[in-house]
């Protein structure tokens, strides 16, 4: 091997290295509800780069399989950024699982708090081009359909308590979007669908079961509407932006920290009162919502958007 081919293959790990730490930091992301994948991926410069990458897993890859052979097939794809970015965001998924069901058994409304700042801080992201370039005429009522949406299935009932193998696949293959959409947690839908803690459980316990089923699900919501969410967004983006908004809004009562709940299981927002650790939560509440401002003005600062 001579010099230029192993500085050349260097280059090439120290690159794919590199991804694989973003996809730990995309599934940072994923596993908190409030920080979506598809921001990091906006910030961390790769977000094209993915979509392009999802769009080319359709019937033309078959093809290419078929006639050139697995290395084309899997240059079509850009298979080894996929393989970098997705082991690094499995690797970080399965071990923050611990650390977040650990807090939110000992700490339920701090964490809740956090939660919360993250959700919150993350709506200017998503608003403010609209506000900026668009009549609000044009986006406005679409936010409040997605408001709508939003608020009635924040008080629905959770869907499936007991996890069977089908609503686990159900589960990833809703939930994936959020790799796909900058804005929209995956986390935060995985607790809309009453599955978060339940799967968190799956992946903290090591019940490959559950993990294989969930990761068949992700993967087929990834190839189904991947390609038909970057046409959406490509053809309408200020509308699928205000209902994305619209949407986070109305769920908002659901990562409310300080809850009630009603015989039948139903949560419902509270007052605060003098036995709520208010400082702590209000420290909690900043931190989320810092950084999540902080990301922003990072991902504004380089433009990747």
């Amino acid at each position: 091997m001579n010099a230029k081919t192993y500085d050349r293959n260097h280059e090439r790990s120290k690159s794919y290295l590199l991804i694989f730490l973003k996809g730990l930091a995309m599934g940072a992301a994923d596993v908190v509800p409030g920080v979506s994948g598809g921001t990091i991926a906006f910030i961390t410069g790769i977000y094209k780069r993915l979509l392009n990458a999802i769009s080319s897993l359709n019937l033309d890859l078959f093809r290419s399989l078929i006639k050139l052979g697995i290395s084309s097939a899997w240059t079509k794809i850009d298979g080894n950024f996929l393989l970098a970015l997705f082991s690094g965001i499995l690797v970080s998924i399965l071990s923050l699982s611990k650390l977040v069901l650990w807090g939110l058994k000992n700490y339920n409304e701090i964490v809740w708090s956090f939660f919360f700042g993250l959700i919150l801080a993350s709506l200017p992201l998503i608003f403010s081009k609209l506000i900026k370039s668009v009549h609000w005429s044009k986006w406005l009522p679409y936010s409040f359909i997605g408001i709508c949406i939003g608020s009635v299935i924040t008080f629905l009932p959770l869907a499936n308590p007991e996890l069977t193998l089908w609503y686990v696949f159900l589960s990833g293959f809703v939930a994936i979007c959020a790799m796909i959409l900058p804005g929209i947690s995956g986390s935060f839908i995985l607790i809309l669908l009453g599955s978060y803690e339940g799967i968190l459980n799956g992946l903290n316990s090591a019940n490959w079961s559950l993990i294989i089923v969930f990761t068949i699900g992700a993967a087929s919501g990834l190839i189904s509407f991947g390609r038909g969410l970057r046409y959406l967004f490509d053809k309408i983006p200020n509308i699928m932006t205000a209902l994305m908004g619209g949407f986070i809004i109305g769920s908002l009562v659901k990562i409310y920290p300080f809850k009630i709940i009603s015989p039948n299981g139903m949560e419902y927002p509270r007052f605060i009162n003098s036995e709520d650790s208010i400082l702590i939560c209000s420290l909690a509440f900043s931190l989320g919502f810092i950084f999540i401002s902080a990301l922003n003005l990072l991902g504004n600062k380089n433009n990747l958007k």
